[in-house]
Parts: structure tokens; C-alpha cells; sequence
């Protein structure tokens, strides 16, 4: 176990069926992959994904997470926490399944990957990079405190770009002083 909040955990994933299952779920459906550029999903096969999993990682930094429900055990989505930059900024991600959409379970794992970095890292800032179609992502990152600094899009390589699209997006930035306090604040 990596961390967990109050009704998930956060682990490293493994090869098991539960876990491909579960990637297999969720970067395969259009309306989970399409805010990240691929419109048709990842289109990815169980043998990709147990390759993938498969490679060993030494943390859990720059990977994805799985995220599992702790009333059932189940797997409900993916996170990632990104180890700093040459500028001291991490980055972070989070992907749920659809059924769990609009239950508080993203802002949720936000504010425990927000937590986990400025508690076991030197970063300075976090930053995320929600769709602008996104607006749950967008409100996930102001609720723990991220503010929208800038706007962009991002270009896949030119081999990618017939099964993906340009993403437009926002930059969310939250500082470690503004969330030492916030923590201040709330003590």
C-alpha cells in the first residue's frame, strides 16, 4: 500500500487478472481517455498491459496507482504521483471508471496525492493539467487549493496524431506554502 484515505487505497499494481481488468477498463473507454487526447480510448490489449505492468519500477513515483474501493476491495481507477522537476514541481493525475464519477472519490484521491508529495517529497508546487472540457477536473483541482495559472494545448508527435487528438488545457498550480497554510488554517 502506497497510502490511503478514508474509504480508498492506493497500491502499486500488479499483473493480476483484477488489476489488468481494471486497465483495461479504463484506458480502453472513450469517455475516461478521450479528456487526455485518445478518443477511441488506448485501444490496448491484456497482453500490453501485463507487459506494461510487468516492467519493474523501483517507487512509486512516476507510475500510475490503482485505486481500490475499501467497502468491496474492488478497483476503481488509477492515480499517479510525479516525482519533482529540474523547477521542484511534481505532477499529478487521477482516472476513475465511470460509474464512480460525481461521488467525491477524485477529490478525494487529489487531496491524499497533494498530501503524500508535500509529506514525502521537496516539492515546491504540484501541477495538473485538466482538459478544458473537464470541468469535474477542474473543480477537482480548485477544491484542494489549485489555482488555474495558464492555458495550452498539447501536440501529440506527428505518429500519434491519427488516433489522437490535441488536448486543450489548463495548468493548475498549488504551492507548498499556500497548503502548509491551508493545514495551518485548519488545525
Amino acid at each position: 500500500m502506497v497510502f490511503e484515505t478514508t474509504r480508498l487505497i492506493v497500491r502499486i499494481p500488479t499483473t493480476k487478472d483484477e488489476d489488468v481488468d481494471l486497465y483495461f477498463q479504463l484506458w480502453n473507454d472513450p469517455r475516461v481517455m478521450e479528456n487526455v487526447g485518445f478518443p477511441k480510448g488506448l485501444m490496448k490489449r491484456r497482453e500490453d498491459i501485463i507487459a506494461q505492468l510487468a516492467r519493474i519500477h523501483p517507487s512509486e513515483f512516476d507510475r500510475t496507482l490503482i485505486v481500490i474501493n475499501k467497502d468491496n476491495n474492488k478497483p476503481i481507477g488509477e492515480c499517479k504521483l510525479g516525482s519533482a522537476n529540474e523547477e521542484d514541481v511534481a505532477h499529478t493525475d487521477v482516472k476513475l471508471l465511470p460509474t464512480f464519477w460525481g461521488k467525491g472519490y477524485g477529490i478525494e484521491i487529489k487531496q491524499a496525492l497533494v498530501d503524500y508529495l508535500f509529506n514525502h517529497t521537496d516539492c515546491i508546487a504540484i501541477h495538473a493539467s485538466p482538459n478544458k472540457s473537464n470541468i469535474a477536473s477542474q473543480k477537482m483541482q480548485e477544491k484542494v487549493g489549485g489555482k488555474r495559472i495558464s492555458e495550452g494545448t498539447y501536440q501529440f508527435p506527428e505518429h500519434m496524431r491519427s488516433y489522437t487528438k490535441p488536448v486543450e488545457l489548463y495548468i493548475y498550480r498549488l504551492d507548498r506554502t499556500d497548503w502548509e497554510k491551508k493545514l495551518k488554517f485548519e488545525d
